[in-house]
C-alpha cells in the first residue's frame, strides 16, 4: 500500500513484539495458531517469543476449543490466532462457551486495514462486534506508530487483556488486528529477540495466581514507566452474611448444599465439606462440580447419586428440603432441579463465584458475590460442637445413597447389561489416580452422574456446561489434556465425536496424553427419552431426532493415524480401556451399542436405582425414623 496508507513494517513489529512479551509476562503460556496470511505478524512472533508454547490447529473452530481447554484446565488464558474473515467467525461457539462457562480467553484476529474494509477487498468482513456481548471486552488494536507511546501502549494493552480475561466473571477478551501490508517481517528482524524489542519501553508488570491477576514485579523498567499493575482485593466473608447463614443453620435441620458444574480450589472444596457436616445438610454433588473426588475415607456427606434420590418418589415425598444452598452452575440433573423447585424452599442462597448469574430456578432469597470459602469455613467454625451430619435428616440421604451406588454395582455386572451405563461406570471405576476427565454433553455427562461415585483420590471433572453443545468437545478435550499434568479421559458419544473429527488433526501433531471413549449407539440416543419419542414413525422420530448415522466410526482413527480398539462386551472393554490408558499418546476405545437395548439397559438400571432409594426410605420409615 502506497501514499498515505503506507505501512510501518518495523513499527508494526515492535509492537507485536512488545505485546506478546507482555502477554508472556502476565502470565499466558499457550498460542493457538490457525495459518493464514493477514495474521504473518502475529505468528510470527508469538512464535519467536521465548516463554511461549505455540500450537498449530488447522481449523479455527478446533483451535478455539483446544484454547478453551487450556484455559478450562490451567486456569489462565490461552492466546488464539487466526487471519481475517471468516476464519475469525469459526471462533463464535467457543466463546460463546466462554463467556457461559466464565473460562479465560484472549482472541486475537487478524483484520485488513481501515481503508480496505467496506470496499469490496477479498477476504474481508465485518470483524468489529463479531461476537456480539459474549466477550468480556472487545477492542480494535489501532495501526501501530513508532515511539516508546506504541510500544507502552501494546504492553498495557497484553495487561489489560488478561487482567479482563481472568477478572469476575471470567471469559474471553477480544482484540482486532489491522494489518497494513507489507506482512512480512522487515529486513534483519529475525536477528533481534522479541524480548529485545520489548523490553525497551516498559514491562507489563502483571501475574497470574491461582486463576486471578495480581501484582508481581517481573523486568526492570524505565523510571517514568512503572508499568501497569493489577491486583485482587482480598475475599474475606461479610459478618452479617455468617451470622445469617448460622442463624439458618441452627433453625432449619432439612437443608442441602447443591453443587452444580464448576472448578473449585481445594479451599472451598474443603470449606463446602466442613460447612456441610457442621450444618448436617448433604452435598448434592454434580460429576462436574469434581467435589466426588478427594473424600478422605468416604466422606458420607457427599452424595452421588442425586438423580437416584430425585426419582424415586417415596423418598421425594418425605424428603422436601427447606432450605437450598447452592454453588456452581445448574446441575446436569433435571430431576434433581425439579425436585427442589417442587419442595418450594423457605430460603435459597446462591453463592455466586463468578459474579454471572447463574441461579435459573428464579427462586434465590439470597445472593453472595465472591468470598464462598470464608464464608462457609467461618460459619462451621461458628456452628462447632457435635456434628450436625449425625441427624436423622442426614442419615436417611447417606442411606439411600448408598443403596443406589450398590444397586449400579450389581447391575452394571449383570450378564445382559452391556451398555452405556455399565461402561460409564466401569470407566469411572478405572480411572488412574491423576486421571483428568472430560465429559461430552447429552448422555455422557447425565452416565456419569449416575455412574461416578465418591473417592479418596482427587479428581478434576470438565465439561463443556456453559452453553452445553456438542461442538468441539474432542479439541477441548485436548486441551485439557495438553495443560497436563497426568493421564485425561475423554467419555464421549459418537454424534460429539463426529462433530469435531478435524480436532483429531492436532492429535496426529502432537503425543497429548488422552484416552477417548467413544459410546457408538449410532445417532442421538437421548432423544429416545424424549416424550416425542413415543410418537415413533407417526413424527419420523429416527429421521428427525435419532438421526441414525451408519459410519464405521473406528475408521477415522486410522485417518489420523491413531490407535483404536473396538469393543463390544463389558470385559472387552475393561481389558482395551487399560491397555489405552498406557498408550503414550491419544487411543481411542470405540464401544459399539445396539441403541434399542442400550436405551432399554438404561431404563433398566435406573428403575433399579429408584427401587433401591424407595425400599430404603421405606424402611426407615417402617423403624418410626422421621
Amino acid at each position: 500500500m502506497a501514499g498515505a496508507f503506507e505501512a510501518d513494517s518495523e513499527a508494526a513489529w515492535a509492537y507485536c513484539a512488545a505485546f506478546f512479551e507482555a502477554l508472556r509476562q502476565a502470565g499466558v503460556e499457550h498460542v493457538v495458531i490457525s495459518p493464514g496470511s493477514r495474521s504473518t505478524p502475529l505468528a510470527i512472533v508469538a512464535e519467536a517469543t521465548p516463554g511461549l508454547r505455540t500450537w498449530i490447529v488447522l481449523d479455527e473452530r478446533s483451535a478455539a476449543f483446544f484454547g478453551l481447554g487450556l484455559g478450562r484446565a490451567s486456569r489462565r488464558p490461552a492466546a488464539l490466532v487466526c487471519t481475517s474473515g471468516t476464519a475469525a467467525a469459526n471462533y463464535l461457539p467457543a466463546i460463546v462457551e466462554a463467556h457461559h462457562a466464565r473460562v479465560p480467553l484472549v482472541v486475537l484476529t487478524a483484520d485488513r486495514p481501515p481503508e480496505l474494509r467496506d470496499w469490496g477487498a477479498g477476504q474481508t468482513i465485518e470483524q468489529t462486534g463479531l461476537f456480539g456481548r459474549h466477550p468480556r471486552w472487545a477492542a480494535e488494536v489501532p495501526i501501530a506508530g513508532a515511539g516508546d507511546d506504541a510500544l507502552r501502549h501494546a504492553r498495557r494493552l497484553a495487561a489489560r487483556a488478561v487482567a479482563v480475561a481472568v477478572g469476575r466473571p471470567a471469559g474471553a477478551v477480544h482484540l482486532n488486528w489491522p494489518f497494513r501490508e507489507p506482512l512480512e517481517p522487515p529486513a534483519g528482524w529475525s536477528t533481534g529477540s522479541p524480548a529485545e524489542i520489548a523490553a525497551s519501553g516498559g514491562g507489563a508488570d502483571v501475574r497470574i495466581e491461582g486463576g486471578r491477576a495480581s501484582g508481581g514485579s517481573s523486568v526492570s523498567v524505565p523510571a517514568d514507566d512503572p508499568g501497569l499493575r493489577f491486583t485482587t482485593a482480598g475475599e474475606q466473608a461479610d459478618p452479617a452474611d455468617v451470622a445469617a447463614l448460622v442463624a439458618l443453620a441452627r433453625q432449619e435441620r432439612a437443608g442441602v448444599v447443591c453443587c452444580g458444574p464448576m472448578d473449585p480450589a481445594p479451599g472451598l472444596a474443603r470449606a463446602i465439606r466442613d460447612f456441610a457436616r457442621a450444618a448436617g445438610w448433604p452435598v448434592l454433588a454434580d460429576p462436574a462440580s469434581s467435589l466426588r473426588g478427594g473424600c478422605e475415607g468416604g466422606d458420607p456427606i457427599v452424595l452421588a447419586m442425586g438423580d437416584a434420590l430425585a426419582r424415586a418418589p417415596g423418598f421425594v415425598a418425605q424428603r422436601r428440603p427447606r432450605v437450598v444452598l447452592r454453588l456452581g452452575e445448574a446441575p446436569v440433573s433435571k430431576a434433581q432441579r425439579l425436585w427442589l423447585e417442587a419442595a418450594d424452599p423457605a430460603a435459597v442462597w446462591w453463592l455466586d463465584e463468578g459474579q454471572q448469574w447463574g441461579e435459573p430456578s428464579r427462586r434465590a432469597t439470597r445472593v453472595v458475590r465472591g468470598g464462598a470459602a470464608s464464608l462457609l469455613s467461618s460459619a462451621a467454625d461458628a456452628l462447632g460442637g457435635d456434628p450436625a451430619s449425625d441427624s436423622e435428616w442426614c442419615r436417611a440421604f447417606v442411606a439411600a445413597d448408598q443403596a443406589a451406588g450398590q444397586a449400579l454395582e450389581t447391575h452394571a455386572r449383570t450378564d445382559d447389561a452391556w451398555s452405556g451405563l455399565s461402561i460409564a461406570t466401569s470407566l469411572a471405576r478405572r480411572l488412574p489416580g491423576d486421571a483428568t476427565l472430560f465429559a461430552s454433553n447429552s448422555m455422557a455427562i447425565r452416565l456419569l452422574d449416575l455412574a461416578l461415585p465418591t473417592g479418596a483420590s482427587p479428581l478434576r471433572v470438565f465439561a463443556n456446561r456453559g452453553a452445553s453443545g456438542i461442538d468441539g468437545v474432542t479439541s477441548t478435550a485436548l486441551g485439557v489434556a495438553a495443560a497436563g499434568p497426568g493421564r485425561s479421559v475423554l467419555l464421549t458419544g459418537d454424534l460429539a465425536f463426529l462433530h469435531d473429527l478435524s480436532g483429531l488433526l492436532l492429535a496426529r501433531r502432537e503425543p497429548l496424553p488422552l484416552t477417548i471413549v467413544v459410546l457408538d449407539d449410532d445417532g442421538g440416543g437421548i432423544f429416545s427419552f424424549l416424550p416425542i419419542a413415543a410418537r415413533g414413525e407417526a413424527v419420523r422420530f429416527d429421521r428427525l431426532f435419532r438421526t441414525p448415522h451408519g459410519v464405521d466410526l473406528a475408521q477415522a482413527a486410522p485417518l489420523f493415524g491413531l490407535p483404536v480398539q473396538g469393543v463390544d462386551s463389558l470385559a472387552a472393554f475393561e481389558s482395551a480401556f487399560d491397555r489405552a490408558l498406557d498408550e503414550p499418546g491419544v487411543s481411542i476405545v470405540h464401544a459399539r451399542l445396539e441403541p434399542r437395548r442400550n436405551a432399554e439397559a438404561f431404563r433398566a438400571g435406573l428403575a433399579a436405582l429408584v427401587a433401591a432409594v424407595d425400599a430404603t426410605q421405606s424402611a426407615r420409615m417402617g423403624r418410626g425414623a422421621r
